[in-house]
């Protein structure tokens, strides 16, 4: 698109005038400062962005086509009149004068220059629904709108943010649910790892909704994140394990290597958005997937559902510090005070990967009460289920992870720092559609959202 010379000449004219405005405010060349003359530039462009891009929309035109045109109802419509309609953007309120069609037959309205450059219906630009949105993802809405007017002089009420970035959201969620069903993406790291890492955790958050007792409700939401370990001899690399005779070096993870998943409701729905993430980053291709996790039982179902099946090599492990846990509290439930002295042998036997001798110390304890002696009978139970998770000596030797740090920190990240705030309560929607513009913006893939917002 070119401009017209007197458009250009306009511009021009416009940005010069607001530039002298703002330079009125600033101290004579002997005492001026670098600061303030960047600040006057700044306020004239932001008093200039409005008008010049509507005097840029106005070469477009009006949508003006005659004074009649063909109505999709057969007839035909009419104009005698000019709809005038502001917008908000990056750059200022934006006014636009388009022409009005009326059908007399059917009593449609239509206004062509609507479609034609895709002005929003609800008066929001694109860049600053994707703008917007990208502060709500970060931060809570009333602090969004503060970061949004710092960067842009725009003024925007909090639950106006609340609306555009959940609506975007929730398209967001759509949109990628249909490239779910659509099929496999393409890889997006290439050269794809031999190794990728799968942690799996889960987060409560509170919803709106209310038990019998008009309490507020608890879900949890359902997280994922996939990482590769950085390269042998990179710097974040060189710890070794104390598990293996000789010690053996552990993966670095590769911090600019995470993608994140995030859902709100059933394991099976999280488990497709997992493989479809999991189809971005290679997932059939690599030679190994470790997956690391609590040992909820979902977790072993998403697994189940997802990876059995893969050519790759699947390692599920439990991560130690939720085994070691499971032992304290049984301990703890049954010695009290005398726990410590206690424990040594059995955290020992854990580390090693010794599954029967600490099923053996657990059985031994003597429950004190009845809710100590349920323990006794569940923790072995747990640990006799996942024993295969817990050969800790030889992920170590394989240099594995064997604690699911990272996936806690997903969970953190998604969800705790966003949707766990004093006071913080969610429909579950309002939740989903808020996780997903987090876990987009988080696997640094924000340009998928700026492209829906301009769709």
């Amino acid at each position: 698109m070119e401009l017209s010379i007197q458009a250009e000449q306009e511009i021009a004219q416009g940005v010069v005038v607001a530039l002298r405005r703002a330079l009125t405010a600033v101290p004579g060349r002997e005492e001026v400062r670098f600061a303030a003359l960047e600040g006057a530039v700044q306020s004239a462009l932001r008093d200039v962005g409005g008008p010049c891009l509507a005097r840029v929309l106005a070469e477009v035109g009006t949508g003006f086509v005659g004074t009649t045109r063909p109505c999709p109802c057969g007839a035909e419509q009419e104009t005698d009149h000019y709809a005038t309609g502001t917008w908000q953007t990056v750059v200022g309120a934006v006014t636009v004068r388009r022409a009005a069609y009326h059908c007399p037959a059917c009593q449609a309205t239509d206004i062509p220059l609507d479609g034609q450059v895709g002005l929003p219906a609800d008066r929001t630009s694109p860049l600053l629904r994707a703008l917007l949105s990208l502060y709500c993802a970060a931060v809570p809405f009333v602090e969004a709108c503060w970061l949004l007017h710092k960067a842009t002089g725009l003024r925007v009420s909090a639950k106006r943010a609340q609306l555009v970035s959940e609506a975007l959201g929730a398209q967001l969620e759509q949109a990628q649910a249909t490239q779910i069903i659509a099929g496999p993406p393409v890889p997006r790291v290439p050269p794809l790892p031999q190794r990728l890492y799968l942690g799996l955790d889960g987060i409560l958050y509170c919803t709106r909704e209310q038990d019998e007792q008009g309490k507020l409700l608890w879900r949890e939401a359902k997280v994922a994140v996939f990482y590769t370990p950085l390269p042998a001899g990179a710097p974040g690399t060189g710890r070794r394990s104390s598990l293996t005779t000789p010690p053996v070096p552990i993966d670095g993870a590769d911090p600019e290597s995470h993608s994140y998943v995030v859902h709100m409701g059933d394991w099976h729905s999280f488990a497709a958005k997992v493989w479809h993430e999991g189809l971005r980053r290679g997932i059939e291709q690599v030679r190994e997937l470790v997956v690391l996790g609590d040992g909820a039982e979902w977790i072993v179902s998403v697994r189940q559902e997802v990876l059995d099946g893969l050519e790759a090599r699947v390692t599920q492990i439990l991560d130690i510090r939720h085994a070691e846990e499971h032992l304290w509290d049984v301990t703890r439930a049954c010695l009290g005070e005398q726990e410590e002295r206690w424990i040594t042998q059995p955290l020992e036997d854990l580390a090693q990967g010794r599954v029967d001798a600490l099923i053996a110390a657990v059985r031994s304890l003597s429950p004190p009460t009845e809710a100590a002696a349920k323990l006794v009978a569940t923790t072995p139970t747990y640990f006799d289920e996942r024993r295969a998770q817990m050969d800790y000596p030889r992920f170590r030797a394989q240099g594995y992870h064997i604690g699911s740090g990272l996936a806690e920190s997903a969970c953190k990240r998604l969800v705790g720092q966003r949707e766990k705030g004093a006071g913080m309560h969610w429909t579950v929607a309002g939740a989903q559609a808020i996780g997903t513009l987090r876990a987009t913006a988080l696997s640094t893939r924000w340009e998928e959202v700026e492209a829906l917002a301009a769709a």
